[in-house]
């Protein structure tokens, strides 16, 4: 309660420096928070417990904030509250384990599924973490095993990302008047066994796949492919 005292006091300081036209003084940390207030910028909460993922939509609802909820692991338990919040959630990830050890082993799989057939705009994030980057597409695959479509489960690493991020007019999706920013697959770019990248583009710009990685792969694949 403490830190939510003090986080309540620092927002209402910042929510009044906002308004100010000529601070007399300049705080660069408030200045940096102008955009949310403004609604130009969103702000982002980490949080898997529901409890929290309430006291962060009741916060960013008495500051009149732009809400999203990251990690969000038991956003099933209060679906009904992020939707009529518009509250969208970006997973951590869809393949790990539950948090409880009385929920269903699925549950994680299973969270984008339920979450949309609520009517929350949900994403998949990546938790984070770097080594997490490469498995993007099939944390989205296994959400398409379990109850998503494969264009539902591409949104979720795509067209939705992208309106949550505020960017949608521009990426996330194949349109006219939209930005080149794809990539093309030989396989399912969403299977660990089939996918394989043979193009990338951002902003119409073509991209390099080579990475140290593929180097070290060319140089011993070489090497003992005769032996």
């Amino acid at each position: 309660q403490k830190a939510l005292d003090q986080l309540n006091s620092y927002f209402t300081e910042a929510k009044a420096y906002a308004q100010l036209t000529k601070p007399a003084v300049t705080n660069a940390r408030f200045e940096a928070l102008k955009g949310l207030f403004d609604g130009s910028k969103k702000l982002f909460v980490n949080v898997n417990q529901a409890t929290g993922m309430l006291q962060a939509i009741n916060f960013a609802k008495s500051f009149g904030l732009n809400l999203v909820l990251v990690g969000a692991s038991e956003a099933y338990l209060i679906a009904d509250v992020l939707k009529e919040n518009q509250v969208p959630v970006i997973i951590a990830e869809t393949q790990a384990l539950p948090d409880k050890n009385d929920d269903d082993v699925y549950l994680p799989y299973a969270l984008p599924k339920i979450l949309q057939d609520a009517g929350v705009l949900v994403a998949i994030g990546g938790n984070n973490r770097v080594d997490r980057v490469r498995s993007l597409p099939f944390q989205a695959g296994t959400a398409a095993a379990y109850g998503l479509s494969k264009e539902q489960a591409l949104a979720l690493i795509t067209l939705n990302t992208a309106k949550i991020l505020g960017i949608d007019a521009r990426y996330g999706s194949l349109e006219v008047g939209k930005s080149a920013t794809l990539f093309v697959s030989k396989g399912d770019a969403l299977d660990m066994r089939t996918n394989h990248l043979i193009n990338a583009f951002i902003d119409g710009r073509k991209i390099s796949l080579e990475t140290h990685q593929t180097e070290l792969w060319k140089r011993y694949s070489k090497k003992y492919s005769h032996q």
